[in-house]
């Protein structure tokens, strides 16, 4: 099939058949796995464990083959799992996490969960996340939170840094990652913790070297230091401003045909706020609800005409600010 050629309900109806044989075809390779490994056929193969066996016989990733030996244990106990991994409801990685716990309930506590209480937990875990299949585990079975922190050097002077944040912690990291989405455009921590870290540092030297060059200005000639009085606070924008600020922020900021001058403060800080999520909806009306990475966008763009007005302006989610440009500019994507 030539996939440039058909159009786009086409391919997304071509593509969702293909999904839902990918999970049939999953649910039957976990079928094999568990009967191969009832039979203990690997040892057949030379193989002193199923997982070698999956592994360097068959080339599956150690992460990979894992998740498949517990989808396929979790099967031997619990048949109904192969309809839920083939209609979509349990994942793999579910299928895995649940096993792990069982497991880590085993060794911390010395506790064996029973065939009854797991098909419980795997009621509760259907059709979630990851992150709210490790939240309903870890609550149901009382895992023991074991607080981590390593540092693992390389060879190339680089470093691994585990580190286990509170739940608090979590959400401020996950607030000041969303405010800086625009130039740390990849969910990538490392990239994160170091832009925040950067900025913290040009914060303060910037703040020293400013402070030196007044002390330094303001030195009288017999040498004799002078106290420095401290800046004048700056007055916020009082309420009642605030509609004329908006109503004329594109005479004022038009004025200026050079650079695109940013949007004001108390514009972004109304549309960026901790509830806010993307605003694009698909071709059927389904909202993105996206609440990360998110950017200000014009409606009707400034190259155009379109001002910095609040009826202008919308909260789009980074990956669908850049859609709308390309769709715009008739940027085809390769």
């Amino acid at each position: 099939m030539n996939l440039n050629s058909i159009s786009d309900t086409q391919l997304f109806a071509s593509f969702e058949n293909l999904v839902r044989s990918e999970r049939k075809i999953t649910a039957q390779v976990l079928e094999c796995i568990a009967e191969i490994d009832r039979r203990r056929l690997y040892l057949e193969k030379n193989f002193t464990s199923l997982f070698d066996y999956l592994v360097k016989n068959l080339g599956y990733s150690p992460g990979a083959a894992m998740r498949r030996i517990d989808g396929a244990r979790l099967l031997r106990e619990l048949p109904e799992v192969i309809e839920k991994v083939q209609n979509g409801s349990i994942t793999l990685s579910q299928a895995n996490q649940l096993e792990r716990a069982s497991r880590e309930l085993k060794k911390n506590k010395n506790e064996v969960l029973s065939t009854k209480d797991k098909r419980a937990l795997l009621l509760q875990i259907e059709n979630t996340t990851q992150k709210q299949t490790e939240q309903i585990l870890a609550t149901s079975l009382d895992l023991p939170i074991t607080p981590v922190q390593k540092e693992t050097l390389h060879k190339d002077q680089s470093v691994t840094l585990t580190i286990t944040f509170t739940s608090e912690q979590m959400k401020i990291l996950e607030q000041a990652q969303n405010m800086i989405s625009h130039a740390v455009p990849n969910k990538n921590w490392a990239n994160v913790v170091t832009h925040l870290a950067k900025r913290e540092v040009s914060r303060r030297t910037n703040t020293r070297q400013s402070f030196s060059q007044k002390v330094n200005q303001n030195q009288p000639s017999d040498g004799e230091p002078t106290v420095l009085q401290p800046p004048t606070a700056v007055a916020a924008v009082k309420p009642q401003m605030r509609k004329s600020l908006i109503s004329n922020s594109k005479k004022i900021l038009h004025t200026t045909t050079q650079k695109r001058p940013a949007i004001p403060a108390a514009i972004r800080k109304e549309l960026i706020q901790p509830t806010a999520t993307c605003s694009h909806k698909d071709y059927q009306g389904k909202q993105c609800e996206n609440k990360k990475f998110l950017q200000i966008d014009h409606i009707y763009s400034w190259s155009r005409g379109g001002g910095h007005e609040p009826q202008n302006l919308q909260v789009l989610c980074a990956a669908h600010n850049r859609l709308k440009y390309a769709r715009e500019a008739k940027i085809q994507f390769d």
